[in-house]
C-alpha cells in the first residue's frame, strides 16, 4: 500500500475537522480540498463510507483528486504535507502502522479571530465580516458569524486512545477559544499527554495563562508557529488589528515562559503585499528569534498566498530589482524562481487591495511606495 502513488499517512492515521456555522466537516488533513464527511460524529467520519472511498482509491493505484495541493507542491520540487507526514510518522513519532488510528488530529476551531488580515476573509476571520459587508453590501453574511457552540465534542473516548499528534490552526485564532484546552484535557484524561506532540498556528496577539502552560508541560512537545509576514507598520497594515510592538512583546513572553518541551517557528505568507520587503523579515527573525531559550532552532517558513494576493509574475525590471535586493538571501532567491517574467498588469491584485484600502481608509501605495513603483 505504501508504494502506491496516492499513499499518504494522513489518510490512515490523521483526521482533520473544521468547525463553522454549517457544522463540522472532516478530511484527512487541512490541505485536503473539500471533505469526505460532514455533520456526523468524529467516530462516524473515521469509520464512514467517505474515508473508505479514499482508501479504496489509493489501493487501486490512483491519486486522490482532493489532494491536489500536495501533488502540485511536489511537482514544483517543494516539500508537501504528504512528504513531511512521512518524516513525522516514520522518524519522529516512529509509528508507521496504518491499521491503528487515528493517531493525529487537525482541528480548525472556527473563524473566531481578533484580526482582519489583508490576505484573509470572513470565512476564516469573524473580524472580517464588517468590512466584507461594506465591500459587498448585497451579500448574506449570516453563515460567517462565529458560534462558540459549534465546536467538536468527542463522545466516544476510544477514538482518542492512540492520539500522538494534535494541530490547532485557522481559520480563526485558536488561542482565543477554550476549545483547544478542552480537547487536550480530554486526551489527558483518556490516555495522558506524555507522548502527544501539539502544534499551534497563532497570530501572537494572545498570551495564555499559567493553567495552559501547566497543561502544555504534560505534552511531549509544544510547537508554536507565529504568523509574521512583515515588520513594523507594514505588519500592522497586513495583519490589520495587530500592534507590532505588542506582538514582539508577546513573542518575548513566550520565549521566557514556555515550559521546557517547546519549539518555535515563524510562518510567513508571501504575497504581493510583502515580497519586496522579505529581507527585513529575515533580518528580524535572525536577530530576534533564531532559536528558543534552549538553543533549538526556530525556522522561518514561507507559504505562498492564494487568491488575489498570490503573485505569480513580474516584469523583467521588477525581477531584476528583487534579485539585486535579495542577493545575500538565498532563501528569498529561491522564492523568486517560482515567478514568471511577464508584462501582464496585476489587475486582480490592484482591484482587491484598493477595495480593502477604501473601506479601511488605508493606502498600499503609501505604505509600500518603493514596491508600488516597481510593480
Amino acid at each position: 500500500m505504501k508504494d502506491q502513488p496516492g499513499f499518504c499517512y494522513e489518510i490512515y492515521k490523521n483526521i482533520s475537522f473544521r468547525s463553522d456555522s454549517n457544522g463540522i466537516a472532516y478530511g484527512p488533513c487541512s490541505f485536503f480540498k473539500g471533505e469526505y464527511d460532514k455533520n456526523v460524529s468524529i467516530e462516524q467520519a473515521w469509520n464512514g463510507a467517505g474515508r473508505n472511498r479514499i482508501i479504496n482509491l489509493v489501493a487501486t493505484g490512483a491519486k486522490v483528486p482532493n489532494c491536489i495541493a500536495c501533488y502540485q507542491q511536489e511537482t514544483n520540487n517543494k516539500i508537501s504535507r504528504r512528504q513531511s507526514s512521512t518524516v513525522l510518522y516514520e522518524t519522529f513519532i516512529q509509528d508507521s502502522d496504518i491499521d491503528i488510528g487515528p493517531t493525529g488530529l487537525d482541528y480548525s476551531i472556527g473563524n473566531l479571530c481578533n484580526l482582519k488580515c489583508m490576505i484573509c476573509n470572513p470565512q476564516n476571520s469573524s473580524s472580517w465580516i464588517s468590512d466584507y459587508q461594506k465591500i459587498y453590501p448585497d451579500r448574506d453574511v449570516s453563515h460567517f458569524v462565529s458560534r462558540k457552540s459549534e465546536t467538536l465534542e468527542i463522545e466516544d473516548d476510544s477514538i482518542l486512545q492512540n492520539i500522538k499528534s494534535v494541530h490547532f490552526h485557522g481559520g480563526g485564532e485558536p488561542l482565543l477559544s477554550d476549545a483547544h484546552i478542552r480537547l487536550l484535557e480530554k486526551i489527558n484524561r483518556v490516555k495522558g499527554l506524555a507522548d502527544v506532540r501539539v502544534f499551534y498556528n497563532t497570530n501572537a496577539t494572545v498570551k495564555v495563562d499559567d493553567s495552559v502552560l501547566e497543561l502544555w508541560s504534560k505534552c511531549r512537545l509544544i510547537e508554536l508557529y507565529f504568523s509574521i509576514d512583515d515588520v513594523g507598520a507594514r505588519f500592522e497594515y497586513q495583519r490589520t488589528g495587530a500592534n507590532w510592538n505588542t506582538v514582539c512583546d508577546n513573542i518575548k513572553w513566550y520565549y521566557n515562559n514556555m515550559p521546557h518541551n517547546h519549539m518555535f517557528n515563524v510562518n510567513c505568507v508571501w504575497s504581493y503585499l510583502n515580497l519586496f520587503y522579505l529581507d527585513q523579515l529575515v533580518d528580524w527573525h535572525q536577530t530576534n528569534l533564531p532559536s528558543n531559550r534552549y538553543g533549538d532552532q526556530c525556522n522561518l517558513i514561507f507559504q505562498r498566498a492564494i487568491g488575489n494576493f498570490n503573485i505569480t509574475h513580474v516584469n523583467s525590471s521588477a525581477l531584476s530589482a528583487l534579485k539585486n535586493k535579495f542577493k545575500h538571501y538565498p532563501i528569498l532567491l529561491s522564492l523568486l524562481s517560482d515567478l514568471t517574467v511577464s508584462d501582464q498588469p496585476h489587475y486582480k491584485f490592484w482591484q482587491a487591495v484598493n477595495q480593502i484600502d477604501q473601506v479601511r481608509q488605508s493606502q498600499f501605495t503609501s505604505m509600500c511606495p518603493e514596491w508600488s513603483a516597481v510593480l
